[in-house]
């Protein structure tokens, strides 16, 4: 029998343990490990994993969500029995969730035995949770007060220069590990973020082990991020920021049914300064995506803007009338002479690099039409595009009227 009360979670897991005779883990809501039992031969390796890493393997919960077990242990105050599955080293299980009304605030796991529980038992493994409440909400309580204080932080961090000796102070107060190779990354959604989705967009950063994550904070429709990974190869940093990316995109359609976002990331950076800096090239992305949706529809990352990074800075200077191209001018009235679309065309023969066939598909018209517009272009605005200095700059000045100032 279990008493009425305990001085520790593992104290209480060995108690749990004892009462069932098989091995006991208590998690977080985001598959931390809190405490666990001493354990016999009667183990397996997603536990064994699971304790070195004081984590549950991402394989593990991926495979629980998939099979909807996790969502089984939401939606249930019971034990559930679990089935193995061994292609992800996990034995036969029980287990309850430990809530707070309807909120999770943890689970208790238990390998199964050769024999089935008693009910009994299987009511021990209940009061278990129930014990275990108490302790998960103070836990909790401390999180969110933490949580606060580095949302507070990071805000502060994204508006103000602050010098690199307060930032690693606050770092060391905060428990933060300083970074190795970083980006500033805003996943955007089409409207303000709920404290559901903020509990989501949590636990899915928690679980996930591509990237590490250092600071975040929200801010209406938008997630701010600043993550880093330890390796100091350039072309690995992008290929695990852009597994992160998709995952992170996968995991919230899949799990939350979540699919009207943008993400966007400035460029890679190393140290703890210019973080406002890096916080306006994220901007950046999410203001050209939004502007250019099918040009830069798979582009996250600043430094694959390419020739769209000069686009602020050239329509600014469009604006105050400080740059003017007299040969799209004089297109731009033939076509409003005309009800012609020769600007429209010659802006998507650009960017196909002179591709006939793409220009048309485009566009919805036969090629020799394309081939007959390019000839009317030459001829109305004298345009021959003879270099990439010229191509790129007609490129410009055509995208600089949908850039938002």
């Amino acid at each position: 029998m279990l008493e009425a009360s305990y001085h520790s979670l593992d104290d209480l897991a060995e108690a749990i343990g004892i009462a069932l005779n098989a091995p006991i883990t208590i998690e977080d809501r985001n598959h931390r490990l809190l405490a666990y039992s001493t354990h016999t031969a009667d183990t397996d390796p997603a536990r064994v994993a699971t304790i070195i890493g004081r984590r549950v393997p991402e394989s593990v919960i991926d495979q629980l969500w998939k099979d909807e077990v996790i969502q089984s242990l939401a939606t249930q105050d019971d034990p559930l029995i679990i089935s193995a599955r061994t292609d992800v080293g996990l034995n036969d299980r029980v287990a309850i969730a430990i809530k707070q009304d309807s909120e999770i605030l943890g689970y208790i796991w238990s390998i199964a035995r050769s024999t089935p529980f008693t009910p009994s038992e299987l009511a021990d493994l209940k009061k278990g949770a129930l014990l275990a409440q108490r302790q998960l909400l103070a836990i909790d309580m401390q999180k969110k007060r933490k949580e606060e204080q580095t949302e507070q932080f990071f805000f502060e961090l994204l508006h103000e220069e602050l010098s690199e000796s307060e930032i690693l102070k606050m770092f060391s107060k905060l428990h933060v590990a300083p970074p190795g190779i970083s980006r500033l990354t805003v996943i955007r959604f089409s409207e303000a973020i709920t404290p559901r989705l903020a509990d989501r967009l949590r636990y899915l950063l928690t679980i996930q082990q591509t990237v590490r994550p250092l600071l975040y904070a929200y801010d209406e429709t938008d997630f701010i991020l600043w993550i880093s990974t330890n390796d100091r190869d350039a072309e690995q940093e992008r290929l695990q920021f852009d597994a992160f990316i998709q995952s992170f995109r996968q995991l919230l359609a899949e799990r939350f049914d979540y699919t009207d976002f943008v993400a966007a990331s400035s460029e890679v950076f190393t140290g703890v300064q210019a973080i406002p800096e890096r916080y306006e090239e994220a901007g950046i992305v999410l203001r050209l995506k939004d502007a250019f949706p099918f040009e830069l529809k798979n582009v996250t990352r600043y430094e694959r803007l390419g020739l769209f990074q000069l686009l602020p800075i050239f329509s600014e200077r469009l604006r105050r009338r400080t740059v003017r191209l007299e040969e799209i001018e004089r297109l731009r009235a033939y076509d409003v002479k005309h009800a012609s679309s020769l600007c429209e065309t010659l802006e998507w023969f650009l960017h196909y690099d002179g591709n006939v066939k793409q220009v048309a598909s485009h566009l919805h018209v036969h090629p020799n039409t394309i081939l007959y517009r390019m000839r009317r272009i030459e001829e109305e605005a004298g345009i021959r595009m003879e270099s990439l200095p010229e191509r790129s700059l007609l490129y410009l000045y055509l995208k600089a009227d949908r850039y938002p100032l």
